[in-house]
């Protein structure tokens, strides 16, 4: 029966994958390497007539800044790999005559490995979950004479082979039960009382929270690494309110919450007006599904691109009719939205991706999906859905 796998693992097979096609898909044709995982002492006795290279993770590291994660939470560690070369001698024309050594197939590949993890040092690996990105690094590890010998001396009568240390991080050890995932604060107040049931109501009538102040905001456009702004824009025409968070309070139906009455909500976007589709609506979830007790985990909503900006200035003295934003966040953009929960948050930024050309010496704007560049947030938008009493 084969193990379950993890996370480390799926890591190191990912570097193995990626030196075995020199980080391109498919490989470069006069790329024949054997790339193996294990210790040295095992695989290098089983190769046959192939130059190979093998993968020796042997030292495994706590990331020292995240000592105090909790049993259900992610655990970051550095590894440490020797990465040994075994080449073979080759006769490329068929002459009876060796063209290229043992010794300086282990040159090559060797270089080969440098090169990749000097130009690609950081990998972007699809994590266990949907959308989840693991972001994993190779850093160069010179060993001295005393540590070199103190590996290869426990590898039995395999002789010493060409190698590189690098340290590769941070790499995710997941949990089989993650944590739980608390809600963010939207509000400040105070009120005490005795029903743990009561936690995801409605406070009592009479009693007020206190928001964050929503101030004017203007974008310098000027700067080419001008970040977006944005805020909820509510109520009828007459009564319009800019806001940061909100809290809603849905029906219960038979059992469900009952979303059927959810209101559109006007999202006012500050940025460069010349510049049309080049942000995207990023945010994740927090569902509840225990009234006793904070539960759940953010998840990422389905992003939506190509939004413009309203205007270079959110003046929340003046602000705009309703219908009359770019964009109306409604229920649909509530990916995996679950009525048989007790109370909902979701969070919401807009962002936009740029990234720098070298000969020209200038930013430019890159689509989201490119996934590179530097990536430019605005401030967060926070909605709160609660259960009313059934």
């Amino acid at each position: 029966m084969p193990l379950p796998t993890s996370s480390l693992a799926r890591i190191c097979n990912q570097v193995r994958e990626h030196l075995d096609t020199l980080g391109q898909t498919p490989s470069p044709p006069d790329w024949d390497v054997t790339v193996t995982i294990g210790a040295p002492g095992i695989n290098l006795p089983a190769i046959n007539n192939s130059n190979t290279l093998n993968l020796f993770f042997y030292r495994f590291e706590p990331f020292s800044f995240d000592t105090s994660a909790r049993p259900g939470d992610v655990q970051w560690i550095k590894m440490f790999c020797v990465i040994t070369a075994v080449g073979i001698d080759e006769d490329v024309d068929n002459d009876t005559n060796i063209d290229f050594s043992s010794g300086i197939n282990e040159l090559r590949m060797l270089s080969q490995v440098m090169r990749l993890f000097q130009e690609q040092p950081v990998m972007m690996i699809d994590g266990d979950n949907p959308g989840e990105v693991w972001h994993t690094q190779f850093v160069p590890h010179p060993l001295a004479d005393e540590q070199i010998n103190q590996i290869w001396s426990t590898q039995g009568e395999t002789v010493y082979r060409p190698s590189l240390v690098y340290e590769i991080t941070l790499a995710p050890v997941e949990p089989l039960v993650a944590t739980a995932q608390a809600a963010r604060v939207a509000s400040v107040g105070s009120f005490a009382g005795s029903n743990m049931n009561n936690r995801n109501r409605p406070w009592p009538a009479g009693r007020e929270t206190r928001y964050p102040t929503v101030p004017s905001v203007r974008v310098d456009s000027s700067n080419p690494q001008w970040a977006p702004a944005m805020v909820m824009v509510t109520g009828a025409a007459g009564n319009r309110e800019a806001t940061l968070a909100l809290n809603l309070e849905v029906p219960v139906v038979a059992g469900l919450a009952d979303f059927s009455g959810f209101p559109g909500l006007d999202i006012w976007v500050a940025g460069d007006t010349a510049l049309a589709g080049d942000l995207t609506l990023v945010g994740q979830l927090l569902q509840n599904p225990d009234a006793q007790r904070s539960a759940g985990h953010w998840q990422d909503i389905d992003p939506l691109l190509n939004l413009s900006a309203d205007a270079a200035l959110l003046d929340v003295e003046n602000l705009p009719p309703p219908g009359a934003t770019g964009f109306m966040l409604t229920l649909g953009h509530w990916t995996g939205l679950d009525s048989s929960n007790n109370s909902w948050q979701l969070q919401l930024f807009v962002e936009r991706h740029i990234r720098f050309q070298a000969d020209t010496g200038q930013w430019i704007d890159v689509p989201h999906a490119a996934g590179d560049g530097l990536r430019l947030r605005s401030n967060p938008l926070l909605i709160t859905v609660t259960r009313g009493t059934p």
